[in-house]
């Protein structure tokens, strides 16, 4: 660690101390007036590279950088207007220039649709709005358009695919303009092909209310838009590809689009055995028996950390480590316009997910009495069968007001199989239990849920009625049986068996209705004016049979019919002050809150009535163009769940009781966050920061009991607060003498909290932190490389017995290369090379993993290619987690894929005929 430290600090000021020179300029049209937005690019004679780019301002004023010395041509593009060039000579570094002034000429010439590369500026920027022309950067035939966003200066894809532009996480993906299969945005990133992509936009999306209404009210949604090819607008276009290797491993995908200026189909197919999820991960949660069984590994296991609590993640960040998966998955986009006035776009998804799983865990958990040693082994198959639809209607009833439709629901069943055994020791090594159990279950669950919303302009620009409702309906199933067998060793050794059936029911209903109004006060101020209603209602069921004998008998102790109710009224002011640099929210709301429980048969109510002023305030300062100043506070409400009210006994493993609380009342929140963010345009220099401050009373955490023969019962409880911190930088800049990028991302979160062990109070304080730091090459004309390392830490410190504290480091390193020696080959490899250290959990692993592959492209325009590829070259890798949660720290490992070799076939579709635009194409740095 101590040499890359070195190096880092070394790169940091070899680009910090090269010599800049400053290049100032002014753009004005015929009169002689200052031209704003004009895009002004600098580019070396030599080889046409781009070396700075800038955007002049009010004036028609700019400024670029030259970094080196030497001859450069100065590009200015304006839409509307001809592309004008002016010829730069640095003759001496760090001096300061000053250019004659460029006039623009209005374009009074029709082009057709071929335009010239060469004469293409790679970036425009506007006020609100950074485009990208994707003809600048370089992509291989079946590329994705992930791999067109991982070239453009100022985005990034992360290694799990998710894409942050301007150091913000990107939370929408449009094509043209339009929805593509709802919110997630990897389903576009990684199905379109890059080919297919014209511009690329990114921009902060305003709400539907500030759209609508132009009062900026802070809930931006960073956004990218693909702007298609003329060419693609209009036919068919899409991608194939199909893989089988050894061990019976395969792989097929398939994207096809129909596009026509009215109607856009588009449709998306995946098959494999590699451990490529394509499913709603939350269903398949419920399936396992909630959220804790999931963490904890499934089976009957019931680990419940409603209070999120939470742990460390698997390796790589990522479930696809666990077990041998298979996944078949298709979807459905349809988007029409129907008319002037409306517009439709409707999807559909069909996922089906199968895991075999063996697991083997070791554990230590924490009590007064010491350290208690547990170990388990399970094997486990599932299998999950999903089906989701979404759908948005937006109609224009007339210039002043409009409504939109929202629709989403999904139906889904799966299976789940767990055999497993478990033993627990005491300090001194003495064997306290041991048992085995094994769990069946069978599940379907179904949900729907609609929005409408309402809106009207009036004639005073400003005033505005936003009116709203919504509703839904939830309903879960599962069946299931359980034998289980345990015997305790105290004196003398006890047995308990349990041979169950048990049935669950659970159906909910929720509504909501609200009403905003806003009044404009004057110089660009507004009042809003809010109130609402949501009403949450669950009734579910557990039916619990012991079977012996031959009889089956309903275990009344075990068996529940629980009826939860929690509905809340809010009424509030807001005051929305809008300024061109800065902009200020702040309002307050009254909640009225109440939970209204009852066990049915046993005619015992709890109810419960909470109120609270809830305060908010968002404020945004502009500094400068991609340079600005946050700070947000928020105040909540969080209600408790039905899984946390039931008072009943979960005994899904006698070793892991859970009870629930219907005494439990509702958290209540506060945040505070301030945020910083810069993006250099002239220097592709991006530095996003922030800093959460976070304060919840009342609590909800769990409250464990661990008795003599390491039996554990768990019950959510209340605590008096709970208190955190949590901040993340994230740096990134060109190392120009080195034609390198590098980013650095820090991340650390400090937390504490109050937790009961044997009705035991401890103040624990939790810190994780994280740094990753990676270089990689600008110029990506024939290699792309990126190499890395990374280093995260765990310390736990509990307030009444030292002995309890933990702390462990994960550290690692990570490479990749792409390289393009001609134009039909490609040759790429990925390296990660993780190390779990000895700490705690007394022995270090370390985990290599490599994998490599080679591309061939033939036929004409490359639309065909094959590919040979080795996925953990080694045979070295292993499915470790590591993670700390309450009072245990948890080690686990799974079977994981293997080394496998496999071959696959791809070409690209398309129904345009010939698409090429006849350009020259300039190889622009990023």
């Amino acid at each position: 660690m101590k040499t890359t430290l070195i190096l880092f600090f070394s790169l940091i000021c070899l680009g910090l101390g090269a010599q800049t020179t400053r290049i100032s300029g002014q753009v004005q049209d015929s009169t002689g007036a200052g031209l704003p937005a004009v895009s002004v690019v600098l580019m070396t004679v030599s080889d046409s590279v781009m070396s700075s780019f800038g955007l002049s301002d009010e004036s028609g004023t700019f400024q670029l950088k030259a970094r080196q010395t030497g001859k450069f041509l100065v590009q200015y593009t304006f839409l509307g207007y001809t592309t004008e060039w002016q010829e730069v000579e640095v003759s001496t570094a760090g001096e300061t220039m000053q250019l004659n002034p460029v006039i623009m000429k209005p374009s009074t010439e029709v082009l057709p649709y071929v335009e010239i590369s060469a004469e293409r500026s790679p970036m425009r920027f506007s006020r609100d709005t950074l485009e990208y022309n994707a003809a600048a950067f370089k992509v291989n035939p079946g590329d994705a358009v992930e791999d067109l966003l991982k070239q453009l200066p100022g985005v990034e894809v992360e290694r799990d695919g998710t894409v942050k532009a301007q150091g913000e996480t990107v939370q929408n993906v449009l094509v043209d303009g339009k929805e593509f299969f709802g919110k997630d945005t990897r389903i576009a990133t990684k199905n379109l092909p890059a080919e297919s992509v014209d511009k690329v936009q990114v921009y902060d999306k305003k709400s539907d209310m500030a759209e609508f209404t132009g009062i900026e009210d802070g809930q931006d949604e960073k956004t990218i838009n693909l702007n298609l090819k003329e060419g693609y607008k209009s036919g068919y276009f899409g991608k194939a590809d199909m893989g089988y290797g050894t061990d019976n491993r395969y792989n097929g995908r398939v994207n096809v689009n129909r596009f026509t200026s009215t109607d856009r189909l588009s449709f998306i197919g995946n098959l494999n055995n590699i451990n490529e999820q394509n499913f709603s991960i939350q269903d398949y949660i419920e399936f396992m028996g909630g959220i804790g069984a999931f963490m904890s590994g499934g089976g009957g296991r019931v680990e419940i950390d409603l209070g999120g609590d939470g742990g460390l993640p698997p390796i790589g960040g990522s479930d696809q480590n666990q077990g041998i998966q298979s996944s078949l998955a298709a979807g459905l986009n349809w988007s029409k316009e129907i008319g002037d006035k409306t517009k439709l776009n409707a999807s559909y998804f069909l996922n089906r997910f199968q895991n075999d799983l063996n697991r083997s865990a070791y554990r230590e958990n924490l009590s007064n009495e010491g350290i208690f040693v547990g170990t388990e082994g399970e094997e486990q198959t599932s299998s999950n069968l999903n089906n989701r639809f979404n759908a948005t209607l937006r109609h224009t009833i007339d210039s002043t007001q409009n409504f939109i439709l929202r629709a989403n629901g999904g139906f889904s069943n799966g299976l789940l199989n767990s055999l497993g055994s478990s033993a627990a020791s005491n300090p001194s090594g003495i064997l306290l239990n041991d048992g085995m159990r094994d769990y069946a279950s069978d599940g379907k669950n179904y949900s729907f849920d609609s929005r409408l919303t309402y809106r009207k302009r009036f004639a005073k620009k400003g005033r505005a009625l936003i009116l709203g409702g919504e509703g839904g309906l939830t309903n879960r199933e599962r069946s299931a049986d359980l034998m289980a067998l345990n015997r305790y060793y105290d004196a003398m050794t006890l047995t308990d068996s349990i041979l169950q059936d048990q049935y669950f029911d659970d159906s909910g209903f929720n509504y909501g209705i609200n009403a905003s109004y806003t009044e404009p006060l004057g110089k660009r101020q507004y009042l809003e004016m809010k109130a609402s209603r949501q009403n949450y209602q669950n009734e579910s069921r557990k039916d619990f049979y012991d079977i012996g004998s031959g009889n089956r008998m309903l275990n009344e102790d075990l068996s529940n019919h629980f009826r939860r109710g929690y509905t809340y009224d809010r009424a509030g002011l807001n005051y929305m002050f809008n300024r061109k640099a800065f902009r200020l929210t702040a309002g307050v709301a009254y909640q009225e809150s109440r939970l209204d429980n009852l066990l049915i048969g046993e005619d015992l109510p709890f109810k419960a009535q909470f109120a609270r002023f809830l305060p908010s305030f968002f404020s945004e300062y502009e500094i400068g163009n991609s340079n600005r100043l946050s700070l947000d506070y928020t105040t909540m409400f969080r209600e408790p769940s039905p899984e946390q009210l039931q008072p009943v006994v979960n005994n899904s493993d006698p070793l892991n009781v859970y009870i629930g609380n219907p005494s439990l009342k509702p958290e209540y929140m506060h945040e505070l966050r301030l945020g910083y963010f810069l993006y250099d345009q002239f220097s592709f220099t991006s530095l996003f920061a922030n800093l959460t401050g976070m304060y919840t009373q009342d609590r909800i955490t769990n409250a464990t009991s661990i008795d003599s023969l390491l039996r554990r019962t768990t019950m959510p409880i209340n605590v008096e607060r709970e208190m955190g911190l949590r901040g993340s930088v994230q740096f990134g800049t060109p190392i120009r003498p080195l034609q390198l990028k590098m980013k650095l991302r820090l991340n650390s979160n400090l937390t504490q909290r109050i937790l009961f062990v044997n009705e035991l109070e401890n103040d624990v304080r939790d810190l994780r932190s994280s740094v990753n730091f990676s270089i990689e090459n600008r110029k990506k004309d024939k290699f792309d490389a990126e190499i890395g390392v990374r280093l995260s830490n765990t310390q736990t410190d509990w307030s009444v017995n030292e002995d309890l504290n933990q702390q462990y480091t994960n550290y690692g390193s990570y490479a990749g290369v792409k390289y393009t020696p001609v134009p039909r080959w490609l040759f790429d490899t990925d390296f990660d090379y993780t190390v779990y250290s000895a700490e705690t959990f007394g022995e270090r692993t370390a985990i290599p993993l490599w994998q490599a592959g080679i591309t061939h492209y033939f036929l004409k325009e490359r639309k065909g290619r094959i590919r040979l590829s080795v996925y953990d070259i080694l045979g070295q890798n292993q499915g470790l987690t590591r993670s700390s949660q309450l009072n245990y720290i948890e080690q686990t490992q799974y079977n994981v894929l293997s080394r496998y070799v496999m071959l696959t076939l791809g070409y690209n579709l398309s129904g345009f005929g010939n698409k090429s635009d006849g350009a020259i194409h300039l190889n622009f740095e990023n």
